[in-house]
């Protein structure tokens, strides 16, 4: 794919960050159509968090003492709505036929791999080949626990996302797949129909961590990380090139992807407003000021060779930020 893909995130776990009734979420998906955005995506969570919560449960705040974070795990606060995510996506699929459908990204503890492959090839059938799958090792303990979800340590995790990619995988592309895993096994779980992608739909990986990536270089098409800057961008490429060699692939055959909160407005006190209700998101992960400020902002990103992005907009389907993106940002970053 040539050029920079600009995504909506229509809902993650942060208050804020997510549209909680199916008519608001059809309403600016229309919106997101009309502005030229490449892709919708949701969230695979059941329970949200408040943005300090979030930090300190996702581990993306490391300037948070052991004491803070604590504290802040100890009790979290009642959750508000948030709709499942391959439900509406599905429904979703009906309401445009141009917009690209992602997960970001599935909790590959939540479901049998075996199973997700024949969901998204459903999905991709349903949707005339528009899936993004995006899939990770899962990190909210709090949800599953309260789902009852065993919770096992981060390198078990990691095992297990990399046997459910590969099941996944052949369950697309081969007529008859076998796989005997640690963790995971099929004999024969034929996926008819197949998914219309050919040879099958993107796969991303959502994650910051060495062991992910490498997981990412060996078997998928993306990487997305959250809240980095330009900089931590440009410093890992090398890292995924290298991983690539390793294991005998292509430079550049898994791209890079960010997920930012962006935040354009003319009007700054708007901007300072919002921004400061999102304070404990990492600053290098937020795009915020007028849509020039925004511009140049992005342009960084592309330039250290970041060509996906997915942007979270703080309460999408109540202000204008939206709207001054598809009008004044995205067009000068796409190509024409």
């Amino acid at each position: 794919m040539s050029g920079s893909e600009f995504g909506l995130i229509l809902a993650l776990t942060i208050r804020g960050l997510a549209i909680h009734s199916y008519k608001d979420m059809r309403r600016v998906v229309k919106d997101a159509d009309r502005l030229k955005f490449d892709s919708v995506w949701l969230c695979d969570h059941f329970l949200t968090l408040s943005p300090d919560h979030y930090t300190t449960q996702a581990g993306v705040d490391n300037s948070k003492s052991a004491e803070a974070t604590a504290s802040t795990s100890q009790k979290l606060p009642g959750s508000i709505p948030l709709l499942e995510c391959w439900t509406a996506l599905s429904a979703l699929s009906r309401e445009t036929e141009r917009l690209r459908l992602g997960t970001s990204v599935l909790c590959n503890s939540y479901r049998n791999p075996a199973v997700l492959g024949k969901m998204a090839a459903t999905l991709d059938v349903i949707s005339d080949g528009r899936l993004d799958l995006g899939l990770g090792a899962g990190w909210f303990k709090n949800e599953f626990d309260a789902y009852g979800f065993p919770f096992p340590g981060a390198g078990t995790r990691i095992e297990q996302l990399e046997e459910a990619l590969q099941i996944i995988r052949a369950m697309w592309t081969q007529p008859n797949p076998t796989f005997k895993g640690k963790h995971f096994s099929i004999d024969g779980a034929i996926c008819d129909p197949p998914p219309v992608q050919n040879p099958s739909p993107p796969i991303w990986i959502g994650g910051e961590g060495d062991k992910v990536h490498r997981v990412a270089a060996k078997l998928v098409d993306g990487i997305n990380m959250r809240w980095w800057s330009p900089e931590r961008f440009k410093d890992r490429k090398k890292y995924i090139d290298d991983a690539l060699k390793e294991f005998g692939r292509p430079q550049g055959s898994v791209r890079m992807s960010a997920t930012l909160l962006v935040i354009a407005s003319d009007d700054q006190k708007e901007v300072e407003e919002l921004r400061g209700q999102f304070k404990a998101i990492p600053p290098d992960g937020i795009v915020a000021g007028s849509p020039d400020q925004c511009i140049a902002r992005l342009k960084e990103y592309q330039k250290v060779g970041v060509n996906h992005f997915l942007f979270t907009i703080p309460h999408v389907d109540k202000t204008k930020c939206l709207q001054t993106i598809g009008e004044k940002v995205l067009p000068a970053l796409k190509p024409s």
